[in-house]
């Protein structure tokens, strides 16, 4: 199924608000020119890793607040590589329920206005979530708040081996990309930056300590027993 921006943006995130924060890429000391290694999660509950997908490259530029943002590029030709090229975000979700995906976007105008949204629940098989519409207006501003909530993926609640990725995607019904600019024309050199990518998810409880058998029962009371025996010996000598 798939959703307009603005449609993508006000799904209901009712568990988040109190949500615990499992991975968080800010990107705000990340400070590289070109073809710069993916920067490290920013902080994270059980490790969380950024890559790649396909050729695309990353660099550092201006980010939605006062810091930095990722940028992409190196997006493929036109008419080719549908769901190819993109980042990606392993998380480990073990100990959370309820995951919630969260982040900034900005495109430039010869980039896809078009961005699909996969996930994978065993590390290597990649499912459709969605896939949104950048407005052209906001070609040169971020739009924040891009929200997606797995919570009734049941799948990618505790789970090592949760991720997901977001791919420049054709224009739904046709074999090409549209760019993002009004008047624009699609280009590999387009960009795409990314800031504030959130995960948060809710705490598993800690699970309830195990009822004792009968015969542990008596084992115990036996070694209390004794115990109080020895303590009376103390006592009377």
């Amino acid at each position: 199924m798939k959703f307009h921006l603005l449609a993508l943006a006000t799904l209901a995130v009712s568990g988040a608000a109190h949500a615990d924060d499992i991975a968080l890429w800010n990107f705000n000391s990340f400070n590289c020119t070109s073809n710069c290694t993916a920067p490290k999660a920013t902080q994270t509950a059980n490790g969380g890793v950024l890559s790649a997908v396909g050729a695309v490259t990353f660099s550092s530029a201006g980010g939605s607040g006062t810091g930095s943002a990722l940028n992409t590029t190196s997006y493929p030709a036109q008419g080719t590589g549908n769901l190819t090229r993109g980042v990606q975000f392993t998380v480990s979700t073990l100990g959370y329920t309820d995951i919630v995906l969260s982040f900034a976007q900005r495109n430039s105008n010869t980039a896809s206005a078009w961005t699909t949204l996969r996930y994978t629940l065993d590390g290597s098989t990649w499912q459709t979530a969605t896939s949104f519409l950048m407005p052209a207006a906001q070609s040169t501003t971020f739009v924040n708040g891009i929200t997606y909530d797995f919570s009734s993926i049941v799948g990618a609640n505790d789970n090592d081996n949760f991720g997901i990725q977001l791919l420049t995607s054709f224009a739904p019904g046709t074999s090409s990309y549209l760019a993002t600019g009004t008047g624009a024309s699609y280009g590999t050199g387009g960009t795409i930056r990314y800031d504030n990518v959130l995960f948060t998810g809710n705490a598993i409880p800690d699970a309830p300590l195990p009822v004792p058998e009968p015969h542990t029962y008596a084992l115990m009371l036996a070694g209390l027993a004794t115990v109080g025996l020895m303590a009376r010996r103390r006592r009377a000598n």
